[in-house]
Order: C-alpha cells, then sequence, then structure tokens
C-alpha cells in the first residue's frame, strides 16, 4: 500500500512540471510577441544642401613688403645704430658712412655759385647796355649751371652718408661691420614688412582653372594659428621646371606671423555642389576598412543612385 501511495505521488508531481513548463512557454511567447509589437524605427528625410568644395594645397609666407637697405655713395662706415632685427620706422637712421671732405666740399661749391650768379649778372646786364658780347653771358649762364649741379651733387652725397630705413619693418641680417668700407650700390640688409603677408603655393594645370580670384582661403600654420586670406594672384605662366602655376593669397592686417618661410596648409574653394549630411550613426565599415552607410531596404534604387552620385557630408 505504502508503495502505491509513493508510484501515485510520482506521477502527480511529474504531471505537475509538465502542465508548468507549457504554461511558462507560452507565457513567454505573448511577452516575445508584446516587445516585437511595441519595437519601433526612426527615420529622418535628408534633402540636398548647397556645399562648398576645398581644395588642400601647402605653401610658403612671404611678407608683402621688403626693401634693401642700399649705400648710395661709397665710403668707410664709421657707425651703426640699430641691431639685427630691430624694427624700425621709414626714414630712421640705420648707419653713417665717413664724410671725408664733402662738408668743406659744399661750402666751396656754395661759394663758387654765388661767384658764378654775379658774372652772369654782370654779363647779362653789359650785354642790354650794348657794351657785351652776347657770347659771353652765354658763357656765364653756362658757367652758372654747372656750379648749380656740382653744388647739388655734393649736397646729395653728404645727405648720403647718412642711411636709412625706406620702409617700416624689420631689419634683417645687417651683412657689415663699422670699420667696413660699402661700394656705391651695394646692398647693406634686409628690411621686411609683415603687416601684410602673401602665402605662395603652386597649383598643377588640373586645378588651377577651379581657383578663382578675390575668393576667401582658409591658412592654417603648423603652430595651429589660423588666419583667412584672399587670392590676390595667380600666374598665368607656368614654372619651367614643374609645369605648376604660383598662386598668391594676400593676408591683411597681420598679427600673428614675423617670420618668412613658414610652411602654411591652405584650403582654397573650387566651387560648390549639392550634398547630403548624413549622421555618423548611418555610417558602417567592412571588414576591409571601406566605409559606407545604411541604407534602409524600402528606399528606392533612384533615390539610392541620386546619393551616391552626390557627394556627402558627414556629421
Amino acid at each position: 500500500m505504502r508503495n502505491k501511495v509513493i508510484i501515485i505521488s510520482s506521477i502527480a508531481f511529474i504531471l505537475l512540471f509538465f502542465i508548468s513548463s507549457a504554461f511558462l512557454k507560452k507565457d513567454q511567447a505573448v511577452h516575445s510577441d508584446n516587445a516585437t509589437s511595441s519595437f519601433s524605427v526612426k527615420t529622418q528625410e535628408c534633402a540636398p544642401q548647397n556645399h562648398t568644395i576645398y581644395l588642400n594645397f601647402s605653401g610658403t609666407v612671404n611678407p608683402l613688403h621688403r626693401a634693401s637697405l642700399v649705400s648710395k655713395i661709397s665710403g668707410k662706415i664709421i657707425a651703426i645704430y640699430l641691431p639685427d632685427g630691430e624694427k624700425v620706422k621709414r626714414d630712421d637712421v640705420v648707419l653713417k658712412i665717413e664724410d671725408y671732405d664733402r662738408i668743406e666740399q659744399a661750402q666751396k661749391a656754395k661759394a663758387l655759385l654765388k661767384q658764378r650768379e654775379i658774372e652772369y649778372d654782370s654779363s647779362h646786364k653789359l650785354n642790354k647796355k650794348g657794351y657785351g658780347a652776347r657770347i659771353k653771358v652765354e658763357a656765364a649762364f653756362t658757367a652758372l649751371q654747372s656750379a648749380k649741379a656740382d653744388l647739388k651733387r655734393l649736397e646729395l652725397d653728404l645727405e648720403n652718408t647718412v642711411v636709412t630705413s625706406p620702409i617700416d619693418g624689420y631689419i634683417d641680417k645687417i651683412n657689415a661691420n663699422e670699420g667696413d668700407f660699402v661700394n656705391a650700390g651695394q646692398k647693406i640688409a634686409d628690411v621686411v614688412n609683415f603687416d601684410q603677408i602673401l602665402v605662395v603655393l603652386y597649383i598643377s594645370e588640373n586645378e588651377v582653372n577651379k581657383i578663382e580670384l578675390g575668393s576667401t582661403a582658409q591658412i592654417n600654420l603648423l603652430d595651429g594659428k589660423e588666419l583667412a586670406g584672399e587670392v590676390s594672384f595667380f600666374s598665368k605662366i607656368a614654372e619651367p621646371k614643374t609645369g605648376s602655376y604660383r598662386v598668391e593669397v594676400k593676408v591683411t592686417n597681420n598679427k600673428m606671423i614675423s617670420l618668412q618661410g613658414l610652411t602654411a596648409n591652405v584650403r582654397l574653394p573650387s566651387g560648390q555642389r549639392f550634398a547630403y549630411k548624413v549622421p555618423s550613426s548611418a555610417l558602417s565599415l567592412s571588414d576591409e576598412g571601406a566605409l559606407g552607410i545604411k541604407i534602409p531596404s524600402c528606399m528606392s534604387i533612384k533615390k539610392v543612385t541620386r546619393i551616391l552620385n552626390n557627394e556627402l557630408r558627414f556629421c
């Protein structure tokens, strides 16, 4: 009797287990159906926008204004008043050349000029009264003009013993020392002005026709400085060795750069196109590293083709 009770209880327990399992699976299926039915997808319509296309180039920085400090007379340098790299204003005295006896010569020329004026005045008056020949008047006039020219030349030489800066800017390395002898026309130093700069770059023939005069360029230096410039010139003649064309971007009111030869990355606008702004969440990356865009299966082939034919701009 006791064994029958144990057998019946075991059978009842097994039946109860199977019945509970069936109800549990049914409940899970109901919850799964509810979860599936509540799932939603958010979509966004992308409209094409007018987008500027930029080309990137490498260029070098140059001062817009540059002048040479040149000796106009020959002589020995007796004083240098400003050091290398000094900031100067126009007409600031940079150095002095020995005047030798130019002061005495100028004084002598002034006295001679005064004498020639008296001689010419006397001969002219005598000629009017009929006591002097016309040829003497002409000779006196020639001597007077010669005396004026000699005095002017000596005064100019005396003035040129003082060498001044031709423009505002910075003095580059002075290629002479006190006591050195310089010749007329010899360059002593360069003066550079960075108030306005030129970024010079060279562009291939395939891209030069895409650049327009007056367009705004974005300039980035290696140290992180950013400037805006304007395309002010591009050459119509290609460089003989490279076949590229020189393009100049002018920056006005420069306050950041005071060095020549800096490397700059220049972005030049080359036209506009319609483009789609695609959120980064819509991008995909293949196993080979190729960038792609996730497109819904419901989108028509015609619309997909139109998107792919436009340049895509990512968020």
